[in-house]
C-alpha cells in the first residue's frame, strides 16, 4: 500500500465515521460558506491540530462519442471518471502546513489502453515571524490525459515544481511577496502525435522570479500587481528557449462580495533566444469571477496567454479561452446548469518559412445538465456537453464530440 492510498483510506474512515468535531460554517448572505480568515480553521473534521476536508467526484458517467477527438470514422465508447481528494491544514506551533491530495482514474469499456489512474499533490509550509512569512512549496502531477486544447492523445505528463520566497508586511494594508519557482515538464520518449515525438518538443524546464503588491482596499477588495520574468529552457529543441516578462494588475474579491474570484489583465513581453523564432507583445488575463442575483450564479472565466504548441513549424500559440456558468437553483435541492465557452489559438509560424499561412483553430463548446442535492455537501447530476474544433488551415483537425452522463459528488459545499 502505497502512502498516499493509506492516506486517503486514513481521512476517508474519520470522516465516515463522524468521529470528529466538524468545524461549524454559517452560510452568507450569498449561500456560500463563511470561513475565518484563518486557513487551518477550514477543515471539515479534525483530528488534534489537523484539520481535512474529504472530496469525491463521479462523473461523466455516460458515452462519447468521439473517444479520439476525429473527424473522420469517429470512435464511440462507453466511459467515466472517478477521484478522490483531500485539502489538509495542520498547524505545527508558529507554522503552519496546506496541501491537497487528489487521484483520478480515467475508465474505458472497450478502448482499454485509454485507462489511467491520474495524480497531482501540493503542498506549502509557511512560518510566520512578526512581519516576515517565509515560505516553501511544491507540486507534482502524473497524469495521462490531454494536455491541452491542441493535443487529442492522451499522452504520459509529470510535472514538478518547487517554490520558495517571503511575504513581508510593509504595513497595516501593504504587503509584498517576493518569490522564485522551479519547474519540469517531462512527456514520455515515444509519446507520439501526428508524427511528432511530444517529449522532444516540449520537455524542459521553466524557471520564474516573481514580485507582488498587495493592498488591502477594503475587507472584501484587494488590489494586487503582479511582475514574473520566466526563463523556458527546452531539452531536445533549444530554438523554442525564450525569456518572458509578465505584468498583471489586477483585483482579488472575498466570497461575500458582490463579485467575487479574482480578476486580472495585463501584459506580456515573450523574447524568443533564436531569431527563427517570433517575438511576442500583448494583453493577457486571468478572470475567474462569480456574480451571483438571487437564485442565479454566473461564472465568468478568461484566460489569455502564451502556450507551447507540439507542432515543429509553429512553437507556440496564443490562447484566448473564454467561459460562462450559469446555475439556476430552481428549489433547494434541485439546479439547471447551462455552459458556453470558445477557444481561439492563434498559432505563430517560424519566421523562416518561406510563405506562412495564418492559422487558427477554433473550438466552441456547449453543455448543460440538472442536477440533485443532498445537503450542501453532495450533488447527483445529469450533464451534456457538445464540442466542435475548426481550423483555418488544416482540415483533418476539425472534429465533432458529444458527452453524455451522470455524475456524483461529495466535500466541497455544492
Amino acid at each position: 500500500m502505497t502512502a498516499r492510498t493509506a492516506l486517503f483510506l486514513v481521512l476517508w474512515l474519520a470522516a465516515a465515521a463522524g468521529a470528529f468535531a466538524q468545524v461549524p460554517q454559517t452560510p452568507s448572505s450569498t449561500g456560500e460558506p463563511r470561513t475565518t480568515g484563518d486557513a487551518d480553521e477550514e477543515g471539515r473534521f479534525h483530528l488534534g491540530p489537523l484539520r481535512f476536508t474529504p472530496t469525491i467526484a463521479l462523473t461523466n458517467v455516460g458515452i462519447d462519442n468521439n473517444v479520439f477527438n476525429e473527424e473522420q470514422n469517429p470512435k464511440e465508447d462507453t466511459i467515466a471518471e472517478f477521484g478522490p481528494a483531500v485539502n489538509l491544514w495542520l498547524r505545527m506551533g508558529r507554522s503552519r502546513l496546506t496541501g491537497k491530495a487528489a487521484g483520478q482514474y480515467l475508465y474505458f469499456a472497450e478502448f482499454r489502453n485509454q485507462r489511467a489512474w491520474n495524480t497531482a499533490d501540493d503542498a506549502r509550509w509557511e512560518l510566520p515571524l512578526g512581519r516576515v512569512t517565509p515560505f516553501i512549496g511544491g507540486r507534482s502531477s502524473n497524469t495521462r490525459q490531454r494536455p491541452g486544447y491542441e493535443i487529442d492523445s492522451r499522452a504520459h505528463l509529470r510535472t514538478q515544481a518547487v517554490n520558495l520566497g517571503a511575504e513581508v508586511r510593509l504595513g497595516g494594508k501593504t504587503t509584498l511577496v517576493v518569490a522564485g519557482e522551479r519547474s519540469r515538464y517531462a512527456f514520455d520518449q515515444g509519446e507520439v502525435f501526428l508524427g511528432t515525438d511530444l517529449a522532444q518538443a516540449l520537455n524542459r524546464t521553466s524557471s520564474s522570479e516573481g514580485l507582488q503588491f498587495r493592498y488591502r482596499l477594503t475587507a472584501l477588495t484587494t488590489f494586487v500587481v503582479d511582475a514574473t520574468g520566466v526563463q523556458d529552457r527546452f531539452l531536445f529543441d533549444p530554438v523554442r528557449d525564450s525569456n518572458s516578462i509578465k505584468i498583471l494588475p489586477g483585483f482579488e474579491l472575498q466570497p461575500s462580495a458582490l463579485i467575487s474570484g479574482r480578476v486580472f489583465v495585463g501584459y506580456r513581453r515573450f523574447s524568443a533566444r533564436d531569431s527563427a523564432l517570433p517575438d511576442y507583445s500583448g494583453p493577457i488575463a486571468s478572470v475567474d469571477a462569480t456574480y451571483i442575483l438571487g437564485a442565479t450564479r454566473f461564472v465568468l472565466k478568461v484566460d489569455r496567454d502564451l502556450t507551447y504548441s507540439f507542432e515543429p513549424t509553429e512553437p507556440y500559440y496564443a490562447l484566448t479561452d473564454l467561459g460562462l456558468v450559469v446555475t439556476r437553483r430552481v428549489t433547494q435541492t434541485w439546479d439547471l446548469v447551462g455552459r458556453a465557452a470558445i477557444e481561439l489559438l492563434a498559432y505563430q509560424p517560424l519566421q523562416s518559412l518561406p510563405s506562412p499561412l495564418a492559422r487558427t483553430d477554433t473550438i466552441h463548446q456547449l453543455g448543460g445538465g440538472i442536477g440533485y442535492r443532498l445537503g450542501r455537501t453532495t450533488r447527483i447530476g445529469f450533464d451534456a456537453a457538445y464540442a466542435h474544433r475548426e481550423s483555418t488551415v488544416i482540415a483533418l483537425r476539425a472534429y465533432d464530440g458529444l458527452r453524455v452522463g451522470a455524475s456524483f459528488s461529495y466535500g466541497l459545499p455544492q
